[in-house]
């Protein structure tokens, strides 16, 4: 079995024709052909079935489909580990769930891209749950989480930055004529936050139920500058990161509640597979974002 036959297995299940497989990787057709059945002898199986002029896979071809994904990355992986002359190549996949990550992300991607433009970044968005099945299959390499301390068995975090959690309203909403706000008086406020996939909202029910709290209604969404623009409209108020709202409190198109008590820690963690290899771009990656995040808490610091 070898790398460039079951590149071929993979052309074929994407495009479903063996002709187009034979455009795509520069081979004769009966190349292509030989390749599938050196795997299909190798493995005493039928991994294709024609059916009129479209080619599918059989349950066995379904099977291979899984370990043959695999196998290609990891070559790809293990080829671009040895690049030559010290310069990084290959790819870095990341994912990002969090709406808030998000906000910090390009300081590193470009700090990122400036030490090592031959590396190519892969961005990854989707639910929580999802990531953390993408991390534990490998595939996807690193991720951002904004939320409480994790502490996930499967999962080597790091801890990047604290983040201030901030309450944000309107300046003409009823709010902004308070000294100070606890949790339990969002008993009667409508909320907008973000949903519930996100682990930063995960953290905020749970310190809500933790208090017997909850809101009046909830609006939710995906979008950071929509949540910003609902609360600045005045149609609800939200507890963000400060960094979220910095601009539009500077701006005075939000203004900021003092927390009554002291909200719990929340950070900004990167996380990757414990088991993981660590490639030396993934190493550099990491690295960088380290660097650019203690820059960042720097400045807060000299800012203050």
């Amino acid at each position: 079995m070898e790398i460039k036959q079951l590149k071929t297995f993979l052309t074929i299940a994407e495009t479903g024709s063996f002709v187009k497989a034979s455009k795509l990787l520069d081979y004769a057709q009966p190349t292509i052909t030989t390749h599938i059945q050196m795997l299909e002898s190798e493995l005493n199986t039928k991994l294709f079935e024609r059916l009129g002029h479209t080619v599918k896979l059989t349950q066995e071809g379904e099977r291979l489909l899984y370990y043959a994904e695999h196998i290609v990355k990891y070559s790809k992986e293990a080829t671009s580990s040895f690049a030559s002359d010290g310069i990084l190549t290959g790819k870095i996949v990341i994912g990002v769930n969090e709406c808030f990550s998000i906000v910090r992300l390009p300081a590193v991607l470009g700090r990122f891209k400036n030490a090592y433009p031959e590396v190519d970044i892969d961005l990854q968005f989707g639910p929580t749950k999802w990531i953390q099945e993408q991390l534990q299959e490998n595939l996807v390499d690193v991720t951002f989480f904004l939320t409480r301390e994790m502490n996930n068995p499967y999962l080597k975090t790091d801890i990047l930055l604290p983040e201030p959690v901030s309450v944000v309203a309107s300046p003409t909403h009823p709010l902004s004529e308070r000294e100070c706000i606890a949790i339990e008086d969002f008993e009667h406020m409508d909320l907008i936050t973000t949903p519930s996939s996100c682990t930063y909202r995960e953290m905020l029910e749970s310190y809500m139920q933790e208090n017997n709290t909850r809101p009046r209604t909830i609006l939710e969404t995906n979008n950071v500058q929509a949540i910003l623009q609902l609360v600045i409209n005045g149609l609800g108020v939200s507890i963000l990161p400060r960094v979220v709202a910095q601009n539009e409190i500077a701006l005075g198109k939000l203004i900021e509640v003092p927390w009554k008590y002291p909200f719990p820690p929340v950070f900004t963690q990167i996380a990757y597979h414990k088991d993981k290899w660590i490639s030396p771009r993934i190493q550099a990656f990491l690295d960088q974002a380290k660097e650019a995040f203690f820059e960042q808490a720097l400045q807060k610091i000299v800012c203050k």
